[in-house]
């Protein structure tokens, strides 16, 4: 006797498809204004524009875009799908910046240090862990770096320090605002001291620093908001850091 399998719906197969694809962007919206607004700060600083910027910031994207697949990857038992998704992201990401910058390899090599160690604590400790998160802050600041280097050919160390210790500094707020720990109160007030103290060693102005007042009542008394309020705050917090960045740095 022959069974005869019904086929399943069209409509069901789409959506199906629509769900699986969904699971490989990244849905950490903090994430992605972080690098919006690094992209950004590249273009200001340098007072300058390109299409190859764009095409930069496309590339970057991609990369941080393969978390979700990487993640599906190690935590999943020989996932080919999701480490396939992981390395045409990747692949597709060095290939735009290898024809952007092919004569100048050589001087961006030293970064790809930020995104290996990245991936081997994301592997071993989890994403979660303090290090690893100071890290993705890391990789995303470097966005500004490389921006600025497609537009003025120059690699500027004092521009990754202004980014990233700002960046950081989030995660110290939010780690407070959740745990409501003291020790974490005391941690991002020391984090603070040492980012005003990294400031005044690479001559940057301590007036870009002025959104992290916020963090500041955050050690002092720390308020009750939502989470997605708290992403807020940060986002405009950002978009007067990149502003101050435009006029001091």
């Amino acid at each position: 006797m022959i069974f005869l399998i019904p086929r399943p719906p069209r409509s069901c197969y789409t959506f199906c498809m629509r769900n699986e694809l969904k699971s490989y962007v990244l849905k950490e919206y903090g994430a992605w204004s972080v690098l919006v607004i690094s992209c950004l700060i590249g273009l200001g600083v340098s007072r300058a524009f390109s299409w190859q910027a764009l095409l930069v910031c496309l590339s970057l994207g991609l990369l941080i875009n393969s978390k979700p697949a990487f993640t599906k990857w190690i935590r999943g038992k020989d996932d080919r799908e999701a480490l396939l998704v992981f390395l045409g992201q990747i692949v597709l990401a060095a290939a735009i910046l290898l024809a952007l910058f092919s004569g100048d390899l050589p001087f961006l090599l030293p970064l790809l240090v930020f995104p290996v160690a990245y991936l081997v604590m994301n592997k071993f400790v989890g994403e979660h862990f303090l290090v690893t998160e100071l890290l993705g802050f890391v990789l995303l600041s470097l966005a500004a770096v490389i921006v600025k280097f497609q537009l003025t050919g120059g690699l500027d160390v004092r521009l990754l320090v202004a980014v990233a210790l700002y960046f950081m500094a989030g995660v110290f707020k939010v780690k407070t605002l959740l745990l409501k720990k003291t020790r974490d109160r005391i941690l991002m007030a020391l984090y603070l001291a040492f980012a005003a103290y990294a400031y005044r060693r690479f001559h940057i102005s301590l007036l870009i620093l002025l959104p992290l007042t916020d963090n500041l009542i955050v050690v002092a008394l720390p308020y009750k908001v939502k989470l997605q309020t708290t992403g807020w705050i940060e986002v405009a917090k950002s978009l007067l850091f990149l502003g101050l960045m435009v006029l001091y740095f």
